[in-house]
């Protein structure tokens, strides 16, 4: 099966509008999660905040990784700009990053190429600041009787429910539309589409992307995921499942991590069959060699993760690539910080790594922008493309009591605790994680790229 070439990248992740930007706060090991703000949330967090886990309709952990001060010129694309005005972040974000993932691959004002451009993005099939405030009133119309019920009192109103009159209502549609505005702005084909694969989300879409090239369906592939959803809902839902850390330690592969950091943000990639990006002069960032897929199935239960699962992810990336474990220099894992989640994920690398004697250097980017869920996996791949090209695994911060033994492949030894020269003198090769809700597994492979002639 053909490679795929990725020949263009962008980003909007914390602290980071573009992959230099990103590159740069890697650089200097800049930890790009904070404190949940009333920006942020739209009210003040504390009215929510109970430091006591477990307690209802409350959240216990206020970091998170946040977009802010975002400079969005509506007159940039072509749509109505009061369309384009009246829609929220979900959109806006999205249709920044394509025109940045467009430009970066040197396609920009190329119609001809363009007409034939697919796009797949993930999408957290969750409520956003504004869909929320298109549903109040049929919220409020639908509780206020049953509580007036139980409160006996007939004259029962609900305070300050907040709505959004003057919002396009095309922002309830986060789930599906994104993909057909940014289609729509940018004058690509009819192939455009959303999925939610949980964390997994950006290597699916990049899996199914690559399989639209790969069958002559498409000659230009957009891929990517992004992660917009209401912070309030987020840290409610992260809250009630006890996804974050009761002792205030996120710190991803390290002991005494217990819980994860949720974050925003977006990544894309334009991707090409290699052939004819390479016969056409592109600018080959890197290389797909192979995207493994698997879920769990029926499992112990919806946050539980199986290492059989990951590995059979690992196992079909390999088999797809037609490689061996042994030339991977670098793993980015999936690593969210949650106790059970890293120390399985600890445990189906060595499993598979180790069994096939490879010991790649390992880290993760979460350490510096927290988790952006769906979009997860494209903070990886940036961060791995880049450090590529720079010759140099950043440092994974914040790793105070490494986690492993001496010898397993996730130890005190493997992880790049600072910045270090990349350990391969020739082609180098990466492997990266993203393992989501329900057992939704993905491994992907890339190789360098080069700058064709």
């Amino acid at each position: 099966m053909e490679k795929i070439a990725i020949i263009g990248l962008s980003c909007l992740f914390p602290d980071a509008t573009n992959p230099e930007q990103f590159w740069q706060n890697l650089s200097e090991e800049k930890d790009s999660t904070s404190d949940l703000s009333v920006a942020d949330l739209g009210l003040d967090p504390g009215i929510f905040y109970d430091s006591h886990k477990g307690t209802p309709e409350k959240f216990y952990f206020f970091k998170g990784g946040f977009i802010r001060n975002f400079d969005f010129n509506p007159g940039e694309y072509n749509l109505p700009m009061e369309f384009v005005q009246s829609l929220d972040n979900t959109f806006k974000w999205s249709l920044y990053a394509a025109k940045q993932v467009i430009v970066n691959s040197g396609y920009w004002g190329n119609e001809s190429a363009l007409s034939q451009c697919g796009l797949i993005l993930g999408t957290l099939a969750l409520p956003t600041k504004v869909s929320n405030q298109l549903f109040a009133p049929i919220y409020q119309q639908t509780i206020e009787p049953a509580i007036g019920e139980l409160l006996q009192e007939k004259d029962f109103h609900l305070a300050g429910v907040p709505t959004a009159a003057k919002a396009s209502p095309y922002n309830a549609m986060v789930s599906g539309l994104p993909a057909a505005i940014i289609s729509r702005a940018f004058a690509l084909s009819a192939t455009h589409f959303c999925i939610d694969a949980a964390c997994s989300s950006s290597f699916y879409a990049i899996k199914l992307a690559s399989h639209y090239l790969q069958s002559g369906k498409a000659d230009l592939m957009l891929a990517g995921a992004i992660s917009c959803s209401d912070p309030l809902f987020v840290r409610m839902l992260f809250s009630g499942i006890q996804g974050y850390p009761e002792n205030g330690v996120s710190r991803p592969l390290d002991k005494s991590s217990r819980g994860l950091i949720t974050s925003e943000g977006i990544g894309m990639v334009m991707l090409k069959r290699y052939s004819d990006a390479v016969r056409d002069g592109d600018k080959i960032l890197a290389k797909i060699c192979g995207n493994g897929l698997s879920n769990d199935g029926k499992g112990k239960h919806l946050l539980s993760p199986n290492a059989q699962g990951q590995t059979l992810a690992y196992q079909r990336a390999f088999t797809e690539a037609k490689l061996n474990p042994k030339t991977i220099d670098y793993l980015e894992c999936h690593a969210t910080g949650t106790l059970l989640g890293d120390t399985t994920e600890s445990n189906s690398v060595q499993g598979f790594f180790g069994e096939n004697q490879a010991a790649p250097l390992v880290g993760s980017a979460k350490t510096n922008v927290g988790h952006l869920l769906v979009a997860a996996g494209m903070v990886g791949i940036t961060k791995t493309i880049l450090s590529m090209s720079h010759n140099v695994i950043p440092a994974t911060i914040n790793v105070s009591e490494p986690m492993g033994s001496e010898n397993n492949v996730v130890s005190p030894q493997n992880i790049v605790r600072t910045a270090t020269s990349w350990p391969s003198k020739g082609s180098k090769h990466v492997a990266l994680s993203a393992f989501g809700f329900g057992g939704n597994n993905s491994h992907l492979i890339l190789e360098q790229g080069e700058v064709s002639k």
